[in-house]
C-alpha cells in the first residue's frame, strides 16, 4: 500500500460515522475546484475502482468520486470533500493504481476506533455502548465524558487518550442515534432517560467518584446527573455549556433559531425532511472547521436519524436547568469564551452565580467549535481542577 493510498484509507476510516449514516452513497470531488479536464473519464473510473477496492479490503463504506464537481452538492458531500482533500494533483497516483489495493490484510490504523467497548444493559433502558481507557481505580474514580447530542464518540478519542494518563475515562453513545438505532422505537425525547443513561454507566463501572464533564450540548445531562446522583459525583465540569435558564438569561440568536428548527423537526418525519433540506445546504458549513464537519454532520445523513436527533436535542435545549443548578453541591468548573456565538457566555456566568464556590474560566477568544478540537490547554485545566487546584 503506498503512502498516498494509505492516507485515503485513514481519512475514510475517520469519516465512517457519516458515510455509514448516509442513506445514499455520498459523492466526493476536488474540494477547491479545478479545470474540467483535470480528470478524464478513465481517471474517474480508476479512482472509483480504487475506492471500491479499499472498501472491500478494509470493510469501509466509501463515497463515489465525481468530476467535474456536481452543481448542487449537499453539505455532507462538501464536508467530506474538504476533509478528504481530493485534489487532482494529490490523487493522481490513486487514479493510476489498480482497483485492488495491496496490503489490505494489514488492517485499519484504528484512528476512529475507541478502546474498551462495553455493552451496557440496564432495566428500563435500551442496550447502549460505552467506551473506556485507563486502569480502573479501586476507589471507583473515573472521568465521565457526556458528549454533545449526536456527535460520534470517535471524535473524542484524543480526550480518552490524554485524560486516561492519570485516571480511567469512560463515555458512551446514545442508543437511539448510534449502533443498531433502527431497531429501536423513535425516542419520545424524555430528558429523564438521558440522565438514566449516565446512571447506568456509573453503575456498570462501579463509579463512586465520578468526575463529570459535560461538553457543549452534553452540559444539561451532566448537570442534571450531578444533581441526581449526588455523592457519586465528585466534580462537575461544563465546557461552553448549552444550558437553558429561562427568559431572563441571554441566549444567542443561533440557539433560539436552532431550537426552533429542532422543535419543528421533532414533530414528525415530514417536517424533519423539510428542515433537513435546509441543513443540507452547503452554506450551513460556514464557520465549521473542516476536521469537525464529518462528525458534527453525522445525524444529518438520514431523515429518520435526523428526526430522532431533533427529538433528543430539542429536549436537551428545552430543559430548565435552574432547579438542578441550585441542587449542586460538588466543585464546579465552567469554561466559556467571550466570542462564542453559538452558546452565549452569559449562560456560563449565570450558572456560576447559582453555585457557591464555582470556578469560571473565560477565554478572550475562541469559537464554540474550538472546544471540540484537541487542546492541551483545556486538558491541563481539567486535570488541574479535578486534582483539587483552585
Amino acid at each position: 500500500m503506498t503512502t498516498t493510498t494509505l492516507s485515503v484509507v485513514e481519512a475514510l476510516e475517520l469519516c465512517q460515522p457519516l458515510l455509514g449514516s448516509a442513506r445514499e452513497t455520498l459523492r466526493v470531488f476536488p474540494a477547491n475546484g479545478r479545470d474540467a479536464d483535470a480528470f478524464g473519464p478513465e481517471d474517474v473510473e480508476r479512482c472509483n475502482d480504487v475506492l471500491a477496492g479499499i472498501g472491500a479490503s478494509y470493510g469501509l463504506t466509501v463515497p463515489r468520486f465525481v468530476w467535474p464537481a456536481p452543481d448542487k452538492p449537499s453539505s455532507l458531500e462538501v464536508a467530506l470533500s474538504n476533509f478528504l482533500d481530493l485534489e487532482p494533483g494529490g490523487r493522481q497516483p490513486v487514479a493510476g493504481r489498480s482497483g485492488e489495493p495491496s496490503g489490505g490484510t494489514a488492517g485499519l490504523a484504528g484512528l476512529a476506533s475507541l478502546p474498551g467497548r462495553r455493552r451496557i444493559r440496564a432495566e428500563g433502558l435500551p442496550p447502549f455502548d460505552s467506551f473506556s481507557a485507563g486502569a480502573p481505580s479501586p476507589d471507583g474514580e473515573a472521568v465521565v465524558l457526556v458528549l454533545p447530542c449526536g456527535v460520534p464518540a470517535a471524535l473524542f478519542r484524543p480526550w480518552l487518550d490524554e485524560l486516561s494518563e492519570e485516571r480511567q475515562v469512560v463515555t458512551y453513545e446514545n442508543p437511539y442515534l448510534f449502533g443498531d438505532w433502527e431497531s429501536l422505537d423513535t425516542p419520545a425525547g424524555d430528558f429523564a432517560e438521558e440522565v438514566a443513561l449516565v446512571g447506568a454507566l456509573l453503575g456498570e463501572y462501579g463509579l463512586r467518584r465520578a468526575q463529570l464533564i459535560g461538553i457543549c450540548g452534553g452540559a444539561p445531562v451532566a448537570l442534571a446527573a450531578a444533581a441526581e446522583f449526588g455523592d457519586r459525583v465528585e466534580t462537575l465540569t461544563v465546557l461552553h455549556p448549552d444550558l437553558n435558564f429561562g427568559e431572563g438569561v441571554m441566549r444567542t440568536p443561533f440557539q433560539k433559531q436552532f431550537q426552533g428548527l429542532l422543535s419543528g423537526a421533532a414533530s414528525g418525519t415530514r417536517r424533519a425532511r423539510e428542515v433537513l433540506d435546509l441543513f443540507l445546504d452547503p452554506n450551513m458549513l460556514f464557520g465549521v472547521p473542516t476536521r469537525l464537519a464529518p462528525y458534527i454532520l453525522y445525524p444529518y445523513g438520514d431523515v429518520e436519524l435526523f428526526h430522532r436527533y431533533a427529538r433528543l436535542n430539542n429536549a436537551l435545549m428545552a430543559y430548565d436547568a435552574n432547579e438542578a443548578a441550585r441542587r449542586i453541591g460538588q466543585r464546579v468548573l465552567i469554561a466559556t469564551s467571550r466570542t462564542d456565538r453559538m452558546t452565549h457566555p452569559e449562560t456560563a456566568h449565570h450558572f456560576h452565580g447559582l453555585v457557591a464556590g464555582a470556578r469560571v474560566s473565560e477565554r478572550d477568544s475562541g469559537s464554540h467549535h474550538d472546544i471540540l478540537i484537541p487542546d492541551q490547554e483545556i486538558y491541563a485545566m481539567i486535570r488541574e481542577f479535578i486534582g483539587g487546584g483552585a
